[in-house]
């Protein structure tokens, strides 16, 4: 039989065992919630710093590229004859000036016959090679803003602009797009070689080339030698935080951004530091933050590793400079920056919740006898509920009011949690449902590149969105659906007013019809009359389902579309280039049982046209204050992005959502269907 023992002291243990859990609980709380305070703050700090970087880096970039534009279009128009320096310093010394990143032009042929301008923090140089005439040797002018009059010297030097990487990068650039077939448009597209040291200068940078034609039989190459270490004066002037860092490498793991440390303030510094692997300039904290960055390839959020006995936060980032080079942006941030204080706190916390402690010890011993019963009670009840057992318990008696108030508010919790958690697991349930009524597969159709997506504002959205493939069958025979290839599809961007359990089920109920019609192998207008007839019946006053459906064929490569108030719709002609607007065709469904149903004449898409539904989720996007993203944006980004596919086409509409809202919750569901044309 087991020993027994008094009220007092069993109750003084289990208070105490319970105050220790608390106590704990508190700690681990503590821990936790500055653990998650951490990851918060260091994912916004490190995703602005990775957006502000990536925004300098094309600032940098971009214009070199534009620039390059204009001189291959002066090459083509027979202006770039390198055989006259004087006839292409006027052209040549403006445009140099405009872009302070680029250091030297260069003009070659295949003849091995170039013309060089290089630009020092003294003067102007031209240097002119021949080497089917002159060999070896090369003439040089120099002068300066002062002393205009160039001064002429020969030079012996051993160098042949043909053999250089910018020259032969960008004519077997060119030689490829021959091969594959590719547009005129991505035959000019800019080459850039890997980041090297200059041949003259011998300072660290990057060349950017593109080929052009005159109509001599000769190859022609332009080419804009471009200073790294100007990306590394910004990089290392970029305060992220106390200690925080960014880093910019190339894709075989080279520094062209070096991070701010105090060797690399100077411009000698970063001079000799350029173009070497962190473990060559001992960089520590590079070196480990790459490899946490390895080991989570596909990882966007920020992750948290150890470096030099501290732990850090840190996030990676390609840059795309062209389609052959690629660029990583690193931006990296000491726990200690993002806490400050919290550390401090902690221990506070720690001192201050052991003399709690103690002081409720000694209190206990004198409250034993009055408090015993539904105290325990009290905790029973709690520990189960903490299992999530919420069923009704014992009732627990006490002639203590606060005890019996205490009860009360207990019982109120358990039945609000039953309630919550019953809510949470429905909502769990309707999200499930309605990400699996989305397509996980496409079909196929030759002739266009089709995406799509959907993102509710909530657990559960009021937009749906379907792309049905299935092969062409006699009139009357039922279709079968197909994941694969097909030679017709129906597609479906639907959104119901509101967002929510409610709206959900009504698009999901339009989708239901749109399938089962497709089944049944009836036309576009049976379709579109079926569908507002049975909403006109099932939907409540004051609620109605904005839609659109378009037909696609592959056989013609033509798109039929029928819009019910879903607007705005957009249309790219890539000839033209040239946005059109198509009007909506009838009311939102669910509003006018006897509805007007006709559908357009088809549209023929051409390859590189773009025909975008998209819900007002994008286009009502707001930031701060209050400004929308709007029909204009949504064209911007379109066009800047026509020559890729339609999944690029929609990240980058979510990108740049995402960055206008800067990162604010969305207010309503965002769907989007692209069709392009190939």
């Amino acid at each position: 039989m087991a020993r027994p023992v008094s009220i007092r002291r069993s109750l003084l243990l289990h208070l105490l065992v319970g105050i220790m859990a608390l106590s704990g609980a508190i700690m681990a709380v503590t821990f936790l919630a500055s653990r998650h305070a951490a990851a918060t703050l260091s994912r916004s700090l490190i995703t602005q710093t990775l957006n502000h970087t990536e925004s300098q880096l094309r600032q940098f970039f971009d214009p070199v590229t534009a620039s390059l534009q204009i001189a291959r279009q002066w090459g083509q128009s027979g202006l770039l004859n390198t055989d006259d320096p004087e006839q292409l310093n006027p052209l040549f010394v403006p445009l140099m000036i405009r872009c302070p990143q680029v250091s030297s032009l260069l003009v070659a042929d295949s003849r091995g016959r170039e013309y060089m301008l290089l630009r020092t923090p003294e003067k102007w140089i031209n240097r002119r090679t021949r080497c089917d005439e002159w060999g070896a040797r090369s003439r040089w002018l120099e002068w300066t803003e002062e002393d205009p009059s160039p001064v002429a010297t020969w030079r012996e030097l051993n160098y042949d602009p043909r053999t250089r990487p910018w020259y032969r990068g960008a004519l077997d650039r060119r030689e490829r797009s021959a091969a594959r077939s590719i547009t005129t448009a991505d035959e000019s597209a800019t080459f850039w070689t890997e980041p090297y040291t200059f041949f003259t200068t011998k300072d660290p940078g990057i060349t950017a080339s593109v080929t052009f034609e005159v109509g001599d039989g000769l190859d022609h190459v332009i080419g804009f030698d471009v200073l790294l270490n100007d990306i590394s004066r910004f990089t290392t002037g970029l305060q992220v935080s106390r200690e925080g860092k960014v880093i910019v490498m190339t894709d075989d793991g080279r520094i062209i951004g070096l991070p701010r440390i105090e060797r690399f303030l100077t411009e000698d510094g970063r001079r000799a530091a350029l173009l070497k692997q962190p473990e060559e300039l001992g960089i520590e904290l590079a070196t480990n933050a790459t490899g946490a960055f390895m080991d989570h390839p596909d990882d966007d959020d920020p992750l948290r590793f150890h470096s030099g006995g501290e732990p850090w936060w840190g996030a990676a980032r390609t840059f795309q400079l062209a389609p052959q080079r690629t660029l990583w942006i690193a931006v990296v941030v000491p726990e200690s920056d993002l806490l400050g204080g919290v550390t401090e706190l902690r221990w506070g916390i720690t001192v201050i919740t052991i003399a709690v402690l103690g002081a409720a010890i000694l209190r206990a011993v004198t409250l034993a006898k009055r408090y015993s019963r539904p105290i325990e009670a009290l905790m029973r009840e709690s520990e189960r509920i903490s299992g999530l057992d919420l069923e009704p318990g014992p009732a627990i008696e006490s002639n203590v009011k606060e005890v019996r108030h205490l009860a009360e508010a207990h019982e109120r919790m358990r039945s609000s949690l039953q309630s919550l958690l019953k809510i949470e697991r429905d909502l769990q349930l309707a999200r499930q449902i309605q990400q699996r009524t989305f397509p996980n597969q496409l079909p196929t159709l030759g002739g266009f590149d089709i995406d799509a997506l959907s993102e509710p504002a909530e657990e559960t959205g009021g937009d749906t969105y379907d792309v049905v493939g299935f092969q062409s069958a006699p009139a009357g025979e039922p279709i079968v659906l197909t994941a694969g290839n097909a030679d017709r599809a129906l597609l479906l961007l639907a959104d119901a007013t509101g967002h929510g359990i409610g709206p959900a089920l009504s698009v999901a109920q339009v989708r239901a019809m749109l399938r089962m019609a497709v089944r049944m192998n009836e036309d576009l207008a049976t379709i579109i009359l079926h569908m507002n007839d049975q909403l006109c019946a099932d939907l409540p006053a004051g609620r109605f389902i904005t839609a659109w459906l378009g037909e696609l064929n592959a056989s013609d490569r033509t798109l039929r579309s029928f819009s019910a108030g879903q607007g705005p719709l957009l249309r790219y002609d890539a000839a033209r280039d040239e946005f059109d607007a198509p009007p909506t065709d009838a009311p939102p469904f669910g509003i006018i049982s006897d509805l007007k149903v006709s559908v357009g004449e088809p549209i023929v898409m051409r390859p590189g046209d773009i025909f975008a539904v998209i819900s007002d989720g994008f286009f009502e996007a707001a930031e701060t204050h209050g400004e929308l993203f709007g029909t204009r944006r949504v064209e911007e980004v379109l066009r800047a992005n026509r020559r890729r596919s339609s999944a690029e086409i929609l990240a980058a509409l979510r990108e740049a959502v995402r960055t206008f809202s800067r990162g604010a919750p969305a207010t309503d569901d965002r769907t989007a269907i692209i069709v392009k044309g190939r």
